[in-house]
């Protein structure tokens, strides 16, 4: 009885074009080409000269388009057609398909040619490489996201490794290839997958090997373009039955998907273990029909030597049952004579086949030499650009380090300005609390002198003796809070419009400037030190104004929004030209200072007889960090 079938994939079918067409007349080829892919495909087996000519045609066609993946499909199934008889010169055609989707990156093609590659190195038992051909198709599937061409790579090596009888490595394929499958739904790959998996030695109790077939037909029958493998699952199952009617069943259903699709291999195989069913039954005529009415004439016209072989073997055992022992034997004869002439057509084509790949990697060892000269000078050319690289990292990290060290001494030195101008302005502000408080102290101490001695002077008018002590004790309360806003304590006392305004009315009563204050009643809360500079700032451009612009108008202006607070100051008085001054005075050096330590910026506007005019903002609650 014919051995339980082995089920593959057959070679990876044409897919569509990588790159969209961009005319009509375009579209037009590419569907014309494809239907012609069609033709080649179902003719392959059943008439290959009809399958080579409708591949030529193909290729004529392509040739004559502007379609690079055009092309690639043609050489592809000129290889296809050539599979069933010349695998030479499939080999010839799928490599020229291959070397040209390599050119033009196309990738998912590629993986079907390596596949359909992988094929032709296992005919010729080059099972080393066809493994590792299909090992790049399933990278390049995965690269370009199709499942379907992974799946396939995974049977494919399953069924290497099955022929090798490395069952534990197939059994792993096989598995991976059903989880993938199922993951992806896909049910053609699921099918096949899980009729691998019934077969021996993974599944030895034939109960649960019918089950899985039939698991594996469920999942077929969800597709289209199946028969091939459904009709192998259906010969498996029968080989299982032990009923001859439940065998010849499945039999004749494989048969009817054989005739239907043309699929002679599957009708040889089909008829074969029929007419061994009907001899388990005795019906001796209905198993000679099978043979002699049937499957040996047709594979004599298609002079496939290894079926008939296996036909003449299975009726010689029907001559035998039958008492016709001399027929038997000249049967068996031509049975050998079959087997004999199929060898030697095997060993051609693998003849043929092993000197096509011999000569292609003759000339792949040409190119390799070549590209190892090639390489070994661009090697050098690198080698020398690499030393120039490094030299101009050098020089580059030379002129950055200088770069940052400049940077760092720059900022170095700016932090040791900020901090010389913190420590003047601190011992600035340690002397004026001194000077505070020795002026208090004093201010006491004189008025009541002056007081007393007034008090001892007679005054014609008493009225004058009472307005000079009440002058007196004004001038008094005055110094007094002048010694206050002089000492740095005064924060904890005052708010910040208090000092603001009590420092205008001040200078203004002892001086001879009409000051115009436009301030908000309410401000943010502010740092004390940054209170402080504020306050100082303001002091020392009224200071100035009372020495260089007496009896001018001046104007203030304090602000708060946008995350900072800001002075404006201007006054109608003489001005002066920038720069003019060779060492500027210590109160403009204050003014500038004072605002660079809390992170700020002072601005000052000023020409001879145009007035004087600030403008000076700090970040509302920061400073800049000197540690």
């Amino acid at each position: 009885m014919l051995p339980v079938l082995i089920l593959s994939l057959p070679g990876m079918k044409t897919v569509a074009a990588d790159k969209p067409a961009s005319i009509s007349t375009h579209v037009f080829a590419s569907d014309t080409l494809k239907k012609l892919g069609i033709l080649v495909e179902n003719n392959k087996v059943s008439n290959n000269p009809l399958s080579i000519k409708y591949a030529k045609m193909a290729l004529a066609m392509a040739l004559k388009s502007d379609s690079i993946t055009d092309l690639v499909d043609a050489y592809k199934w000129l290889g296809k057609a050539y599979m069933q008889n010349q695998m030479d010169s499939s080999y010839y055609y799928y490599n020229l398909a291959l070397h040209i989707a390599d050119s033009n990156h196309l990738i998912k093609q590629k993986a079907h040619i390596c596949y359909n590659l992988a094929s032709l190195r296992s005919a010729a038992y080059d099972y080393k490489n066809a493994i590792s051909l299909l090992d790049l198709s399933n990278r390049l599937a995965e690269s370009v996201k199709d499942p379907e061409g992974i799946a396939n790579a995974y049977i494919a090596i399953g069924n290497i490794h099955f022929n090798t009888h490395d069952y534990k490595n197939a059994r792993i394929m096989f598995d991976s290839a059903l989880k993938f499958s199922s993951r992806n739904t896909l049910y053609k790959q699921m099918g096949v997958a899980t009729a691998n998996l019934a077969r021996r030695p993974f599944e030895v109790d034939s109960k649960k090997s019918l089950t899985e077939l039939k698991k594996a037909l469920f999942y077929l029958s969800k597709v289209n373009g199946v028969e091939e493998e459904m009709a192998y699952i259906y010969i498996n199952i029968g080989t299982l039955n032990v009923n001859p009617d439940s065998a010849l069943f499945y039999y004749k259903t494989a048969l009817n998907l054989a005739i239907k699709t043309n699929l002679p291999k599957i009708r040889f195989g089909a008829y074969n273990n029929m007419a061994y069913s009907y001899l388990d039954k005795g019906d001796v005529k209905s198993a000679e029909s099978c043979l002699l009415g049937n499957a040996i004439p047709d594979a004599q016209k298609l002079n496939d030597n290894n079926w008939l072989s296996s036909l003449y073997d299975t009726y010689a055992d029907v001559c035998a049952q039958k008492g016709e022992y001399k027929k038997a034997l000249d049967f068996q004869k031509k049975a050998m004579r079959s087997r004999d002439a199929d060898y030697k057509q095997k060993a051609s084509e693998e003849v043929s086949l092993l000197a096509a790949l011999l000569e292609v990697t003759k000339k792949e060892m040409i190119i390799q030499d070549e590209q190892k000269e090639l390489l070994l000078q661009k090697t050098k050319l690198q080698q020398t650009q690499l030393w120039l690289v490094v030299a101009l990292l050098f020089i580059a990290a030379t002129l950055f380090i200088t770069y940052v060290m400049q940077q760092r001494n720059k900022a170095k030195l700016q932090k040791e300005q900020i901090s010389s101008a913190k420590r003047i302005i601190e011992m600035e502000e340690t002397e004026k609390g001194r000077t505070s408080r020795e002026l208090h102290d004093l201010t006491g101490q004189l008025v009541l002198g002056i007081s007393g001695t007034i008090e001892n002077i007679e005054f014609p008018d008493p009225e004058i003796k009472e307005q000079l002590n009440k002058r007196i004790k004004e001038l008094g309360v005055s110094i007094r809070q002048i010694s206050h806003r002089m000492n740095r304590a005064m924060i904890e006392h005052f708010t910040f419009s208090e000092m603001i305004s009590g420092l205008c009315e001040d200078v203004q009563k002892l001086s001879h400037l009409h000051i115009e204050l436009d301030m908000p009643d309410e401000f943010p809360d502010l740092p004390n030190e940054q209170v402080l500079h504020f306050y100082r700032i303001t002091q020392e451009l009224l200071t100035n104004a009372g020495k260089y612009a007496r009896e001018s108008k001046v104007k203030i202006r304090i602000l708060a929004g946008n995350g900072r607070i800001t002075l404006l100051y201007s006054d109608n008085g003489p001005g002066f030209t920038l720069g003019e001054q060779v060492k500027p005075s210590m109160g403009v050096l204050n003014i500038f200072e004072r605002a660079k330590l809390e992170g700020g910026q002072a601005i000052l506007t000023t020409a001879p007889g145009k007035g004087t005019s600030w403008e000076i903002y700090f970040p509302l609650g920061q400073k800049i960090n000197i540690s």
